[in-house]
């Protein structure tokens, strides 16, 4: 029996072992391709001087790619990270036992998926980091390591400051929230999953600055619009979950867990509202990013 016992052991923990292999590998290959492609796509247009960012900014001749090197790579590092973060999230809202399985996956595999995409957001965000780095745009380690680190009026896009503040309190929510995963033994898991939970403001944070300082989303007029919209599950979700933790409380309605809990729902439920009234009306390009195109 203690044989059959062992061999058994051994075999779950081999299963285990693999399917956590196949998500590591399959969100490498993910990850990879999309900035794969996203790079090749727009160091091509730059180097014919006919990418977004080259047709916003003449003057800089930014074709000459010896010198603009990086500057594929931070755009499409940060696109793709906020694409994983999303991903990642929207995942991270399936954790519940009491939330519909839509997605066709067991909660081992939607939480060894979440932590990977997780993982793939935090390199992309030092990549991202590093690009701007050495982008040759002006950047310096101020204005990628320090708050309101670019700040010049001159430009008169006064809004771009916020833009980089918002970047540079993303980069270290989630560098510090993020790790804390494999210290919430350590921490306790009650308090690690309260913390964790603040990892959505580098989401909304790392959103915003994307939105501002995207020359591709002053560009591609599609692309607002659409952002917009497939925030609705994510919001819907995290409503979903908010629900849930307001009913573990319910007991106690004039507690503070039980009442933020049910004021996070509605707002979420209010930021639904929000985006489709944003879309609806046609104004999804209320946040400007001092370029007009396409």
């Amino acid at each position: 029996p203690i044989f059959r016992r062992n061999m058994s052991n051994s075999i779950e923990t081999q299963k285990k072992g693999l399917s956590n292999r196949q998500s590591y590998l399959t969100v490498t290959v993910i990850t990879g391709a999309l900035f794969a492609i996203l790079y090749s796509f727009i160091y091509h247009l730059q180097s014919l001087n006919k990418s977004p960012a080259a047709l916003a900014m003449p003057d800089m001749h930014m074709q000459n790619m010896n010198k603009y090197w990086s500057f594929p790579v931070l755009q499409a590092s940060g696109l793709v990270g906020i694409l994983t973060a999303y991903i990642a999230i929207l995942l991270g809202t399936h954790q519940s036992s009491k939330t519909k399985k839509w997605l066709g996956l067991d909660y081992r595999s939607i939480d060894q998926f979440h932590r990977h995409f997780s993982i793939a957001t935090v390199v992309l965000v030092a990549i991202h980091a590093y690009a701007s780095l050495m982008d040759a745009m002006g950047d310096s380690w101020k204005t990628v390591f320090l708050f309101n680190g670019w700040a010049n009026p001159k430009t008169g896009w006064p809004a771009a400051v916020w833009g980089y503040n918002l970047g540079v309190f993303g980069m270290y929510a989630i560098l510090l929230l993020g790790p804390t995963f494999y210290f919430r033994r350590k921490m306790g898991v009650k308090i690690w999953k309260y913390i964790h939970r603040f990892i959505i403001l580098f989401y909304v944070a790392s959103l915003w600055h994307t939105l501002i300082l995207g020359v591709e989303f002053g560009y591609y007029k599609w692309l607002r619009p659409i952002t917009w919209l497939i925030q609705i599950p994510v919001l819907f979700y995290l409503s979903v979950r908010f629900n849930e933790l307001g009913k573990k409380h319910e007991a106690k309605k004039t507690g503070i867990n039980y009442i933020s809990a049910k004021l996070l729902q509605f707002v979420f439920l209010l930021g639904i509202l929000a985006i489709l009234v944003i879309v609806l009306t046609g104004n999804s390009d209320f946040i400007k990013n001092n370029f007009t195109g396409l």
